[in-house]
């Protein structure tokens, strides 16, 4: 169960490197993390990391919406994992600083970069079996009460996401800030990406579970020989 917390929180920390390095992209944010930053530019007294925070618990809500009495008490956690999913995101904007990409181009290959590590962050938390960030509990939720896949629900989780943030970025800043075509790129390949990881990790998992089974049967057989030889 530890190694299991523990990937779950480092694929946390994963997502929240993710996000900074999409936002860092500067051609609109990933669409988990669209309306907290879009929210962060209209009220920048508050960082970026605690309107995710206060985002994060309005997914919680939503879930206990969608789940009601099979929603369990232990996804509560939920709560005080948002709250070092806002740290980290905080942390990993304090550390990158001033980088950022000085062309278009680098501005996409940047986005290219913060789209898989956020994708594998996501994967990390899901494989863990533990508690999940909300946004991807938000996604399970669904798929729990659907039966579709987890990907293809993120994908339509994340063009929500998008959509909202467009709404927000209008009410309060004023123009599409924080929202752009990277926007839209995030929220059609992520869960794309999410699959394709998914599918990866499958494949891994069966072929250490033939190496396995297949190690074992050579080890019976060469228990059996010593056994005939004595």
């Amino acid at each position: 169960m530890t190694g299991r917390v523990a990937l779950m929180l480092a694929g946390i920390a994963v997502m929240a490197l993710g996000i900074d390095v999409v936002v860092k992209a500067d051609l609109g944010n990933s669409p988990i993390s669209a309306t907290p930053n879009v929210l962060a530019l209209g009220f920048p007294a508050v960082s970026f990391g605690t309107f995710m925070l206060g985002w994060q618990c309005f997914l919680v809500l939503v879930q206990v919406a969608l789940l009601r009495r099979e929603f369990r008490l232990v996804d509560l956690w939920q709560i005080p994992i948002s709250v070092f999913f806002g740290l980290c995101i905080d942390w990993f904007m304090a550390l990158l600083g001033a980088a950022a990409p000085t062309t278009y181009l680098a501005s996409w290959l940047w986005l290219a970069v913060g789209m898989a590590v956020l994708a594998a962050g996501i994967v990390m938390t899901v494989v863990s079996g533990t508690v999940m960030n909300c946004g991807e509990a938000v996604v399970q939720a669904v798929v729990r009460k659907t039966g579709a896949r987890f990907g293809t629900v993120k994908v339509g989780f994340d063009l929500a996401c998008a959509a909202l943030a467009v709404l927000c970025a209008l009410v309060f800043v004023g123009h599409l800030a924080g929202v752009r075509e990277g926007t839209v790129v995030c929220a059609a390949l992520t869960g794309v990406v999410v699959n394709g990881y998914m599918a990866l990790y499958g494949r891994v998992r069966q072929g250490a579970r033939r190496w396995r089974a297949g190690a074992g049967s050579r080890a019976d057989e060469a228990a059996t020989s010593l056994v005939e030889q004595s």
